[in-house]
């Protein structure tokens, strides 16, 4: 406030003594009550009306001013404010799913806080706060309410690294529920997924659930990827273009499961193997 009142100070002061010593003149002017007084003093009087507007006219623009920067720190804490709520919002949302999966599952479940991301050059991995003291290993399927998230790329006593389905050397056999079409699930561009080995003759649409198939040893079947958002034939290609949005947010998951999954013990060591090398 104090601020204000300097600038409008500054910036009026000439109007202030114009308007002191006019004051001073027409008190001197109304104390002589000839007749060419009596117009200089109308005059001085339409004159002081005219500096009263522009006065006034400065002090709004100022209050005007004071209160735009007001607005505008209101403003921004709103802004705030309704950034937390959607984001807590969110986070409630992924628990009461996470709940939800947990109440249903037949898999042994550890929970575990993402701490840590990285995503360059066609990387993309998750750091969850939960490892080898907490009965996690390399190979294991991780989930959040929404779907799949990845698998366990690597263990330490306290944390894991994730390799998420957005890795470009993630590849996770799949399963069209409408088509009844297996294929493999692989990394797309943009945040999205695709979808190969899929033969042409195969009925898929826009909106078709993609989740994990019987084919793989690793990852338990029936747990969703995600949903086609396109799918396309080109000629001369037996195979269909499918693009998978997925169903998990890999920009906001803040929180998921390690399944203790028991799978087919030869398969499974080849498939950990391939992880391996990866």
């Amino acid at each position: 406030m104090f601020t204000w009142i300097s600038e409008f100070f500054s910036l009026a002061k000439n109007y202030i003594i114009f308007a002191l010593l006019l004051a001073i003149s027409l008190f001197m002017i109304s104390a002589n009550d000839n007749n060419y007084t009596k117009g200089l003093q109308a005059a001085g009087l339409v004159t002081t009306a005219y500096l009263e507007t522009g006065v006034q006219h400065i002090v709004d623009y100022f209050l005007l001013s004071s209160r735009n920067k007001e607005l505008l720190k209101e403003n921004a804490r709103l802004i705030d404010l309704a950034a937390q709520t959607h984001l807590a919002l969110d986070e409630n949302e992924q628990l009461r799913q996470m709940l939800n999966l947990k109440s249903h599952s037949t898999t042994p479940l550890v929970p575990g806080s993402v701490v840590g991301r990285s995503s360059d050059g066609g990387r993309n991995f998750l750091t969850l706060d939960i490892g080898s003291d907490d009965g996690v290993h390399v190979g294991d399927p991780v989930v959040n309410g929404s779907g799949l998230v990845g698998i366990v790329s690597s263990v330490s006593g306290r944390f894991s690294l994730v390799r998420t389905l957005l890795d470009a050397d993630s590849r996770i056999a799949a399963r069209l529920v409408n088509a009844t079409a297996d294929g493999l699930i692989e990394a797309g561009s943009y945040g999205e997924l695709k979808m190969s080995n899929v033969a042409r003759r195969h009925d898929v649409k826009k909106g078709d659930i993609v989740e994990t198939s019987t084919l793989s040893s690793l990852v338990p079947p029936g747990i969703v990827i995600g949903i086609v958002s396109r799918a396309t034939d080109k000629p001369g290609n037996i195979f269909k273009e499918i693009t998978v949005q997925p169903a998990v947010d890999f920009s906001s998951i803040f929180a998921a499961f390690v399944m203790q999954y028991k799978p087919p013990t030869a398969a499974a060591t080849l498939e950990k193997e391939a992880i391996g090398k990866k």
